[in-house]
C-alpha cells in the first residue's frame, strides 16, 4: 500500500487555474499552493461556468486546508496562494477566505528577500503580515527541510518561473519523501524550460511529479518558440524516468494541448510510465473551460443578472460575487 496519498484539488483541468495538491502521509497533511484563479481570455470575463468551477474549487481548498497541518506556498501568483483581500472578478478571494486557510497552520513560504521580483516582494510582504497576525507560524522554507515525524518536506532553492530570465520570477518545488515513496511538486516551471530545474527534478528520482508544463498558448506572443519547445523536451525527458506524471497548467490552456504534448506522453509510453491530468488522475473528465471561454458563450448564454454584473464598474464587480 503506498504511504504517500495525493490529492490533485485546483488545476486547469478541474477548470480553474491552479496547482493546488493535498498530500498525506502517515506523518503529515501538507497542502501546497492553496490558491485558484481565473485569467484573461479573448477579452471576456470569465463564462459563469468557469466561476461556478471556481466557488467549487474554493470550496475544496476550504475543506482540505481544515485537515492540513502545514500549508506551502511556491511563490506569490495569486492562484498559488489566497491573498487577503476581496476580489471577485478573478480570485474569488477575501480576509476571511484567507483566514480560514491559514490559520493555525505551520505556513512553508517562499522568501520576499531573495529571489524574487517586485509584485512578488510586495504581495508576499502583505501575506506574511496577515499569517503573523492571525496567529500562524510562518517558515521561510527557501531550500530548506522540515521533518514531521518519519516524513521529510523538502523546499528546493529557487528555481525560474519557466525561462532562466523571466520577469515572472522564481518558484519553490516541494519533495516530499515517506517510507521508501517520493512526491514532488514543480509549480510553475513552464516543462521545465529551464535544464537546470530538469536536472534537479530528476535527481530527487519522485515516484509521482506534479508538473507544470509549457504556456503554449502564449508561444510567439510573449513566449519564444525555442523556450516551448524546451519545455516539451525536458518534459519528456522527465516523463521517461518518472512513474506518474500529473502534466497540468499553462499548456492545458491551449485547445490543442493534447498535440502539443504528445512527445510527452509518447515518451512515458515507451517507458510503460503514465502522463495524465489532475482529472484523469481522479478518474474524472477533463473540464478545461479557459479554453473554451468563446465557445461556451456562444452554446451557453449567461443569465440577464450574470450581463447586469458584467455591466457594473470595475470597483463593484471586484466587491461584488457574480450571480452565477
Amino acid at each position: 500500500m503506498p504511504v504517500i496519498h495525493v490529492t490533485p484539488v485546483g488545476f486547469e483541468s478541474l477548470g480553474v487555474r491552479s496547482m493546488c495538491t493535498f498530500v498525506e502521509t502517515p506523518d503529515v497533511k501538507l497542502l501546497i499552493d492553496a490558491g485558484v484563479a481565473l485569467g484573461p481570455r479573448l477579452r471576456r470575463l470569465p463564462h459563469p461556468r468557469e466561476y461556478q468551477a471556481r466557488n467549487e474549487c474554493r470550496a475544496r481548498i476550504r475543506n482540505y486546508a481544515a485537515k492540513a497541518d502545514a500549508v506551502v506556498i511556491s511563490h506569490y501568483h495569486n492562484d498559488h496562494h489566497t491573498p487577503n483581500y476581496t476580489e471577485n472578478v478573478w480570485l474569488g478571494s477575501s480576509a476571511a477566505e484567507a483566514e480560514e486557510i491559514y490559520r493555525e497552520k505551520i505556513v512553508l513560504a517562499k522568501d520576499i528577500r531573495n529571489a524574487i521580483n517586485f509584485n512578488q516582494r510586495r504581495r508576499g510582504w502583505m501575506f506574511q503580515r496577515f499569517v503573523t497576525r492571525i496567529g500562524s507560524r510562518c517558515e521561510i522554507a527557501d531550500g530548506k527541510s522540515f521533518d514531521f515525524g518519519a516524513t521529510k518536506v523538502t523546499l528546493s532553492q529557487p528555481v525560474p518561473h519557466g525561462e532562466e530570465s523571466s520577469e515572472l520570477g522564481w518558484v519553490l518545488m516541494t519533495c516530499v519523501r515517506s517510507g521508501e515513496e517520493t512526491f514532488l511538486h514543480a509549480s510553475d516551471v513552464q516543462g521545465p524550460m529551464s535544464k537546470e530545474t530538469t536536472q534537479k527534478i530528476l535527481h530527487e528520482k519522485p515516484d509521482c511529479l506534479v508538473l507544470g508544463g509549457p504556456p503554449t498558448y502564449l508561444e510567439g506572443i510573449r513566449v519564444g518558440q525555442p523556450s516551448i519547445r524546451a519545455g516539451i523536451e525536458n518534459a519528456a525527458k522527465i516523463a521517461s524516468k518518472t512513474p506518474i506524471v500529473i502534466f497540468e497548467h499553462h499548456i492545458l490552456r491551449s485547445e490543442k494541448w493534447r498535440e502539443h504534448s504528445k512527445p510527452v506522453y509518447d515518451s512515458a509510453s515507451s517507458a510503460e510510465h503514465k502522463v495524465m491530468t489532475a482529472a484523469e488522475y481522479l478518474k474524472t473528465p477533463n473540464m478545461l473551460l479557459e479554453s473554451q471561454r468563446e465557445r461556451l458563450y456562444e452554446d451557453e448564454a449567461p443569465s440577464p443578472e450574470f450581463v447586469k454584473w458584467t455591466e457594473l464598474n470595475r470597483e463593484k464587480r471586484r466587491l461584488q460575487n457574480p450571480p452565477v
